[in-house]
């Protein structure tokens, strides 16, 4: 597809080139002027923290890319050389037809660029790479694509991109954490349930609520743009009365009793339903300027840490439920990248990224789609039947060891017994469910276990 227009393109290759001007909602202050500023000019490498090659090598085999040079035989050689005299202009890779980044080539090599500079492998922490990511999205959704928090590792987003359709609010309801596990909640006619959050102790969120009252970050809102009346506001209190409650259609919070309680407000706040407290803890994310977003994110994952909770907020500003043993890796999802049979690349791809998404519907289709790829693997080499493909893998596995031979057969057995006893496969119903997520977390790692290991011997 060539959705994206000559004109967004153009943008993108001078952001990425020379960066851009970022300006905010409200001035903020600079540590280097010891002054307010309303906008500031940001830049930050493409390539990041790689060279320019190690950067293209993650998106391109140069070894198999034509060389443009007469005295070396590839793409590697070719631009290596150039780089290293430095003849190169600014940009260079933009038109250079080898990395289809022209209007013709189609949208995925250049959203698959952009995304790669966003890559925690690749970004430098420190660099302005959230003001990227969000200007990268306000030209991108004029052309129907944005790029999303799909996956992460070691507590980092990995974005990718997908069609974009116009809100109609800033942020929908079923992206709520009590919508988002609304399978795990049941409100009743009496005592709500909590099968998502239950974990969490009153003492845990008056943490919480300790740091949401920190950051309540007043403002002076303006509620009808055609009447000039405003009124004195929070980020706090904007979350809870303007979008939770709003939503809810009832006031299941209500600040207003805080100023007449004995209690702290922290206390006050916290006595509420935990899906709530989290509710709150994401629009108030999303209401906060730039420069509180990344110190709220901070305070509130460092109370959920020290309260041994797992639970984080993300870059996204979503709580997401945590795997306590978490198998994946950056290492793992290097390998996955490397197998070449499409069928176990492309479901092992899919149940990464539904796994790092932070739904429990997401958590369940993982673990049927990497089941999926566990009966594919068994399949792997083609000129062979299934029950040979099988045993040859085991025995690469073990390296010809008949102990760890009887090992690994009895591990496929079992994953394989599990698949046939439990309901990993939504469409079957005859089999035993599963309600927990913390139980479809063990079943995706444990599994993810045994095929990260083997498609080490893969050959």
């Amino acid at each position: 597809m060539n959705n994206i227009t000559d004109i967004t393109r153009q943008d993108i290759e001078d952001i990425i080139k020379d960066g851009f001007v970022e300006a905010f909602d409200e001035p903020v202050y600079d540590g280097d002027t010891g002054e307010y500023i309303a906008e500031r000019r940001v830049y930050m490498p493409f390539c990041g923290r790689l060279d320019e090659i190690a950067f293209f090598s993650r998106l391109y085999d140069l070894k198999s890319l034509p060389s443009h040079d007469s005295r070396y035989r590839d793409a590697l050689g070719d631009i290596s050389c150039h780089l290293r005299w430095g003849d190169y202009e600014e940009g260079w890779f933009f038109q250079d037809r080898r990395f289809n980044l022209l209007h013709g080539d189609g949208d995925e090599p250049l959203l698959s660029f952009i995304c790669e500079m966003l890559h925690p492998a690749v970004r430098i922490e420190k660099s302005p790479w959230k003001s990227y990511l969000k200007k990268f999205n306000e030209l991108l959704r004029a052309d129907g694509y944005e790029l999303y928090a799909a996956q992460h590792i070691s507590g980092r987003d990995i974005y990718k991109a997908r069609a974009y359709t116009q809100r109609d609010v800033p942020i929908l309801p079923d992206s709520l954490f009590s919508e988002r596990y609304k399978e795990l909640i049941a409100y009743g006619n009496g005592e709500a349930v909590d099968n998502i959050s239950g974990s969490v102790g009153y003492d845990a969120k008056k943490h919480l609520c300790k740091v949401m009252f920190e950051f309540a970050e007043p403002m002076r809102i303006q509620r009808n743009r055609y009447d000039s009346w405003t009124e004195n506001s929070d980020a706090l209190k904007e979350a809870v009365a303007q979008h939770l409650n709003e939503f809810m259609e009832i006031p299941v919070i209500d600040l207003t009793g805080a100023l007449f309680s004995p209690c702290p407000v922290e206390e006050f706040l916290a006595s509420h339903f935990t899906p709530f407290i989290f509710d709150v803890i994401e629009y108030q994310f999303d209401e906060l300027s730039n420069g509180e977003k990344a110190p709220f994110q901070a305070a509130i994952n460092d109370s959920l840490r020290k309260d041994n909770l797992s639970f984080r907020l993300s870059d996204s500003g979503l709580i997401e439920l945590q795997a306590d043993h978490e198998v994946l890796s950056p290492e793992i999802i290097a390998n996955v990248d490397l197998i070449t049979e499409p069928g176990v690349h492309d479901l092992l791809t899919e149940a990464i990224e539904k796994h790092m998404q932070p739904t429990f519907q997401a958590h369940r289709d993982a673990v049927e789609k990497i089941w999926d790829a566990l009966e594919r693997l068994k399949t792997y080499y083609t000129t062979l039947d299934k029950k040979t493909s099988a045993s040859k893998i085991v025995t690469d596995m073990a390296s010809g060891n008949t102990n760890f031979i009887d090992m690994f057969n009895t591990e496929f057995e079992a994953l394989t017994k599990i698949g046939n006893n439990y309901r990993i496969r939504h469409h079957e119903t005859n089999k035993i469910d599963i309600t927990d997520p913390r139980h479809y977390d063990y079943f995706f790692n444990r599994c993810l276990s045994l095929i990260a290991l083997a498609i080490q011997y893969l050959q």
